[in-house]
């Protein structure tokens, strides 16, 4: 069995939070900057309230059925056959996140750290780290998120000071909302991106132990809250060290600031938090891989219940399809359609399954 023991509220504060920001956070606002310029901080707030109106809705489907996961009920929802199909787009959305997770942090740490290091070794040693984690316990999975926190806290703590540095300016971020609301809300399209994580509670949800079901809908906004706030942090500590024109031209904005901040206890600072933020990118790879394998086991209907197994496969496969994306260009064209792909699942989907049960409710109430 793969859940001895429920999860705690903390924990999966700790769970949502830890998935949503990932590689992210080094090239926050890159994307943004394009299209809401130095107002780019106002387009990842407006992808933060996108995010909270998505989660409300996940956690209504999730209320409706509260004590089975989204795999278990998706047949009632849409029928076998049908329901089949979705836990496999699911299942290999989740594992298509894992690969792009990992092939996104390697390629930053290739350029900027391990200069030598093959492509092979990067992709392999992940994947086996999240694999061996991926395949124990949701408690024991929820356990190791907690402490790999004090991680993201050094890190956070790390671009708090580097980035209030000499070099900011806050002269960057004015005029505020000068791009116009049509540019806000382009920008905040691929900020919603950003939040991928939370549709975890689709899976979860019967998993979590609380007083009242309201309570984890409380859990999981607040975890998004704090998610909003850091990368809005981000983005503002990001614009203020940078013109608009310059950022336009830095893909990772956020190592460059490291690299520069002179800091008398560390010689690199830059090379310390990629080395400590790898630990916060397993969290997204091994709820994602952990969450590829649930989806899978329930495709025939009947759980398959040799987990671990179900985890090593999907991770050898991504393994193997992860040795082909050494290429930025590749690596680029698969983000785009990386980017269609997660709206569609984490919002469009979740959508349709709620008015579909909500349908048939009122019709079985005649």
């Amino acid at each position: 069995m793969i859940h001895l023991e429920k999860i705690s509220i903390n924990q999966l504060i700790c769970l949502v939070i830890l998935t949503q920001i990932g590689v992210s956070v080094l090239s926050i606002p890159y994307a943004q900057i394009h299209d809401s310029g130095n107002d780019s901080w106002l387009s990842i707030l407006i992808g933060g309230v996108l995010t909270q109106a998505v989660i409300l809705i996940i956690y209504q489907l999730g209320k409706r059925y509260s004590d089975r996961s989204l795999p278990q009920y998706i047949s009632a929802i849409v029928g076998k056959p049908l329901g089949s199909v979705l836990n496999f787009l699911i299942a290999a959305y989740f594992a298509q996140n894992c690969l792009m997770v990992i092939i996104t942090y390697s390629d930053v740490i290739n350029r900027w750290v391990l200069f030598e290091t093959p492509w092979f070794v990067l992709i392999g040693v992940s994947f086996t780290m999240g694999a061996y984690i991926a395949s124990s316990t949701l408690r024991s999975m929820a356990t190791i998120t907690q402490m790999i926190m004090l991680m993201f806290l050094i890190c956070f703590v790390i671009v708090l000071i580097s980035g209030i540095g000499k070099e900011s300016d806050v002269r960057h971020l004015l005029p505020i909302g000068t791009h116009g609301i049509g540019s806000l809300l382009k920008g905040a399209v691929p900020s919603f991106w950003l939040y991928s994580g939370y549709e975890l509670l689709l899976y979860v949800f019967p998993f979590v132990r609380s007083r009242k079901k309201k309570d984890i809908l409380m859990a999981i906004s607040a975890a998004n809250g704090f998610t909003t706030f850091f990368y809005m942090l981000i983005a503002v500590i990001v614009t203020s060290n940078f013109s608009e024109n310059q950022l336009k031209f830095i893909p990772e904005p956020m190592v460059f600031i490291l690299r520069v901040y002179n800091w008398p206890v560390v010689q690199s600072l830059d090379i310390l938090f990629m080395t400590i933020w790898l630990s916060v990118v397993m969290v997204t790879l091994y709820v994602y891989l952990f969450m590829s394998a649930r989806y899978f086991a329930f495709i025939r209907g009947k759980e398959i219940r040799n987990h671990p197994l179900l985890v090593w496969i999907l991770a050898i496969v991504c393994i193997g399809l992860g040795l082909w994306c050494s290429d930025r260009q590749l690596q680029s064209r698969l983000l785009d359609y990386h980017n269609i792909v997660t709206g569609i699942m984490i919002a469009i989907v979740p959508t349709i399954l709620l008015l579909i049960s909500l349908a048939r409710g009122k019709v079985a109430r005649g």
